[in-house]
Parts: C-alpha cells; structure tokens; sequence
C-alpha cells in the first residue's frame, strides 16, 4: 500500500515537472544539494532468538552534499515512525528512531558519464519503545560508516558496513554492537529522486537486530 501510493505520486510529480532541472547553487567554493526525502517500507524487529515481528515504516528526511571538486562532505538527518500500530508486539519493537550522520567521500571518474567514490563517516542514532517490561525504552548508540558508491548517468548505487559502539540504555544492561550493512539504488529523473533501501543493525548479549527495507521519493536542490 505504501510502496503503491509512492508510485502514484512519483508519476504525478512527474507529469507536472518541466524539462529542465534547476542549476545548482553555490556557497563560496562548495557546490551544493539539499535532497528532502519520504521513505516507506517494513521493519524487522528480532530479538532472543525469535522474538519480535514486522510493521510497517514511514520516514522522513533530508541528505545535503557540499562538493569541493573531487572532495564532497555529506551529512543525513532521518526520523522514521512505525506505519500501523503495536498489537501483542507492544513493549517489543522500536516504535520511533532518528539519526544523525556525516561523512567524506573523494570521487573518482574513470569515464566522463561513471564517478565512483569511497566514503566514511560517523553518525549518531536514538531508538525508542513503549511499555517494555524490564528491558529499555530508549537506547542510544554512536557508530562509524565505511563502503563505496556509484553514479552512472541517472543511476546511483551505495554500499557500507555500520559499525555501531559505545551504546547506552536507559535500562542496563548496555548491548554489545554488532557490525551492520546499509544499501541504497535508484534512478534520478529530473530532479526527483526514486530509490530503494536496505538497512540492518543491531546488538549482542542481549541479542537484538533491526532491518529496515522499501522505497524512497525525494527531490533535489541544486
């Protein structure tokens, strides 16, 4: 239903655009891309060896990328909600979180239409519940972010390993973190922006992992 009411105004969007995509703007020597985006999907909540389940996700967010030549810094903010109410899963999955995230990337282009980049980076993120029954409500966790990404004419890939430490709870005992993956791809039209998302992290002792899958729409600034 989610990924179906994207779609529709994707192709609404588009028949409304014109042909021609803005310019991009500059501040000093940076050249600049504010991307406000809209996510919709599932997550995956598994904690103790099978207990957990699946709900719907909405999210909402902006990417900005400063350019310096070669040189690009990038930074994300992102608060998602779950999509549907808890039912006998209450006090079990995560029912809100946020991130903050920054990092470099250096590009590369071995033909005049491919740029690839590696990238690192360092984010901090919050992950809430209600009603958990001698287990934490609220857990945060700083992490670092290192992988590669590809754009080849209006097609873009990226992949990174999420590296979560120091987390903290409200209630103890602090997890362990676990390494974790992130994967983006899409298409750009226009200015519009049309992707999907992979995302799964999580802790040990005690054992608990968060995936989170489906679609985005965005539109770029620039």
């Amino acid at each position: 239903m989610i990924a179906r009411a994207l779609g529709i105004v994707v192709v609404c969007l588009l028949a409304m655009q014109p042909w021609e995509t803005a310019q991009a703007f500059t501040v000093g020597p940076a050249e600049i891309e504010l991307e406000p985006y809209a996510k919709g999907g599932t997550i995956a909540w598994d904690q103790l060896e099978g207990v957990g389940g699946h709900k719907s996700l909405v999210a909402l967010g902006i990417n900005a990328l400063a350019r310096f030549d070669r040189l690009g810094v990038g930074f994300n903010f992102e608060n998602w909600w779950l999509g549907e109410k808890l039912d006998d899963d209450a006090g079990i999955i995560p029912n809100e979180g946020r991130r903050f995230y920054a990092d470099l990337r250096y590009g590369f282009r071995p033909t005049e239409k491919l740029e690839l980049y590696p990238f690192a980076g360092l984010g901090y993120e919050h992950w809430s519940r209600e009603n958990a029954v001698n287990s934490w409500t609220s857990i945060n966790f700083p992490y670092a972010a290192v992988g590669g990404g590809a754009e080849y004419e209006h097609c873009y890939a990226k992949i990174g390993v999420l590296m979560p430490f120091a987390a903290t709870a409200n209630v103890a005992p602090n997890p362990t973190s676990r390494i974790g993956v992130t994967a983006d791809a899409g298409l750009r039209l226009f200015n519009f922006t049309v992707g999907v998302f992979f995302r799964s992290v999580g802790f040990e002792d005690p054992d608990a992992k968060m995936v989170q899958a489906g679609v985005m729409l965005g539109y770029r600034f620039k």
